[in-house]
C-alpha cells in the first residue's frame, strides 16, 4: 500500500508539472463522464428504481387493444372491473382508479384539491396501509352507503395539524358530507400523482352499461402468474363482460364486437413511464458515444505525452524495469486521470440535473426523485475506471514493449518509428 501511494503521489506531481495537458484531459473527461452520470441518474430514478409498493413486480396495468377502431391502448370500464374481479383466474385482486379534482368547503377557506377516485381494493393491491384509521371496505364502495374519504398525510397535517380527532370528522366535498376514515402514509404517491384524498367510486352494478372505457385499472398477479397467462385470462373474460351488461342507448353490441377488444396487461411501471423508457435508453447510448469520443481524444493526448517520455521509459527499461511495471505505471496514471475526471464530472452532473429539473415538463415522471444517489456514485466510479482503462491501454500497448528498446537505440528519430507513432493517432482520429 505504501508503494502504491508513493507511486500515486509521483503521478500526481508529474501531472501538476504539465498543467495544460492535465487541464485539457480532465475537462474532456469531466464533460463525458458528467453527461453520462446525469442521464444515468434520470434513468435510475425513472426506469430502474422499483415502485414504492409491496412486491411491485406483481403489479400490472390492465389495458386493452381495440384494433377495429384503431386503438392500441384502451382503458377499462366498470363492466370490466366487475367481471374481471369475479371471474379472473390470475389476479389476486383488481381495482379501478382515475384522477379527479374536488371542491372542499368548511375547512378554513374553500379550495379545490387533487383527488383520486378508486375502488375499494386499491390500497390492498398496492400493499399500502393507512397510518391511522382504515382503508376502504367493499361496503364503502357500495352505492347508497355513507360517503367516506381517506386523506393524504400532508393534507391531514395541513388541515388538522396532525390531530387524531380528524377521524370521524365530516368534510363537505363537492357538496357531499364525507366521513374521514383514514390517513395515508407520509410520502404516499400513486404513480406520479400526489392526491390530497381518495374517494370511493360506488359503482352500481345494476345500472352498469357496456362502454365507459375511461378508467384505469391496476391488478396484483397471483404468485407465479406470468403476463402471458394474465393476458390470456383477460382475453377469456372479454366475451363474458360483453354479454353481462347491456349496451347504452344508441349503441349496439355489434359495435363493441367490431372493435375487436383484446387484452393488454403490462407491468404497472409502464403506466408511469409510458414510452419514455425507449427515449431515455437511446439518449443514454448517444451520450455514451460522447464519452467514447472523449476517451479517444484523451488517448490521443496520452500518445503524444508518451512520445515525449519515450526516452525516459526506454532508459528505465534498459536499467531493468519490466514491461509489466511500466504498463502498470501508465495504467495507474490513466486511471488517476479517469477518477479525477469523474470527480469533476460529478459537479457537472449535479449542475446539469438542477437545470434539467428546473426546465423539465411537469409531467416527467418521478422528477422529484432524480438525484445523484449511491447508485449514481457507483456508476460514476465504474465509468471513470473503465474510461481510464480504455484510453490508457493505447499508450501501454504502443510504448511499453519493444518500442522502448528501439527508442533507446535510435533516439526516436527514425522514419519508421515516426510512421508508427502517427499510425495509432490516425486510427483514433478515424474512430472519432
Amino acid at each position: 500500500m505504501a508503494s502504491f501511494l508513493k507511486q500515486l503521489s509521483h503521478i500526481v506531481r508529474r501531472l501538476m508539472r504539465s498543467p495544460g495537458f492535465a487541464a485539457i484531459t480532465l475537462i474532456t473527461l469531466a464533460i463525458g463522464i458528467g453527461a453520462n452520470t446525469a442521464i444515468f441518474s434520470v434513468i435510475n430514478a425513472v426506469l430502474l428504481r422499483p415502485l414504492p409498493y409491496l412486491e411491485p413486480g406483481r403489479l400490472v396495468g390492465v389495458w386493452h387493444t381495440a384494433p377495429g377502431v384503431n386503438l392500441k391502448e384502451a382503458n377499462a370500464s366498470p363492466g370490466c372491473y366487475f367481471i374481471y374481479r369475479e371471474a379472473n383466474r390470475t389476479f389476486q385482486d383488481i381495482g379501478l382508479w382515475n384522477d379527479d379534482s374536488v371542491n372542499v368547503v368548511g375547512l378554513a377557506e374553500p379550495e379545490q384539491v387533487r383527488a383520486l377516485g378508486v375502488t375499494d381494493g386499491i390500497l390492498s393491491i398496492l400493499g399500502v396501509r393507512p397510518v391511522m384509521g382504515r382503508a376502504f371496505s367493499r361496503k364503502d364502495d357500495l352505492p347508497g352507503n355513507p360517503e367516506t374519504v381517506i386523506l393524504s398525510y400532508d393534507y391531514w397535517q395541513r388541515k388538522f395539524g396532525g390531530n387524531t380527532s380528524a377521524l370521524g370528522r365530516r368534510i363537505m366535498i363537492d357538496g357531499k358530507a364525507r366521513e374521514v376514515i383514514g390517513v395515508l402514509p407520509r410520502g404516499f404517491r400513486f404513480l406520479d400523482r400526489n392526491p390530497a384524498m381518495l374517494l370511493p367510486f360506488q359503482f352500481d352494478r345494476n345500472k352498469t352499461l357496456l362502454g365507459n372505457f375511461s378508467y384505469q385499472a391496476v391488478a396484483r398477479l397471483k404468485p407465479g402468474v406470468t403476463l402471458e397467462q394474465a393476458n390470456a385470462d383477460v382475453a377469456r373474460m372479454i366475451p363474458l363482460m360483453l354479454s353481462a351488461f347491456p349496451p347504452p342507448p344508441g349503441i349496439t353490441l355489434k359495435m363493441f364486437e367490431d372493435a375487436h377488444l383484446g387484452p393488454n396487461v403490462r407491468p404497472f411501471h409502464k403506466d408511469l413511464v409510458g414510452d419514455l423508457g425507449n427515449t431515455l435508453w437511446v439518449l443514454m447510448a448517444t451520450i455514451g458515444m460522447v464519452l467514447l469520443i472523449a476517451c479517444a481524444n484523451v488517448a490521443n493526448l496520452l500518445l503524444v505525452r508518451a512520445e515525449g517520455r519515450q526516452q525516459e521509459l526506454a532508459i528505465r527499461a534498459a536499467l531493468g524495469a519490466g514491461w509489466g511495471q511500466i504498463a502498470r505505471e501508465l495504467l495507474l496514471e490513466s486511471a488517476t486521470l479517469g477518477v479525477m475526471g469523474g470527480a469533476l464530472g460529478l459537479g457537472i452532473a449535479y449542475a446539469a440535473l438542477r437545470v434539467l429539473v428546473a426546465i423539465a415538463p411537469a409531467n416527467l415522471p418521478r422528477i422529484d426523485e432524480i438525484s445523484i444517489d449511491a447508485p449514481a456514485l457507483l456508476f460514476t466510479l465504474t465509468v471513470s475506471l473503465l474510461a481510464g482503462l480504455l484510453f490508457g491501454l493505447v499508450p501501454v500497448f504502443k510504448y511499453a514493449r519493444a518500442h522502448l528498446a528501439g527508442a533507446l537505440r535510435a533516439g526516436g528519430r527514425s522514419l519508421s518509428h515516426s510512421r508508427e507513432r502517427h499510425r495509432a493517432r490516425n486510427v483514433l482520429v478515424v474512430a472519432q
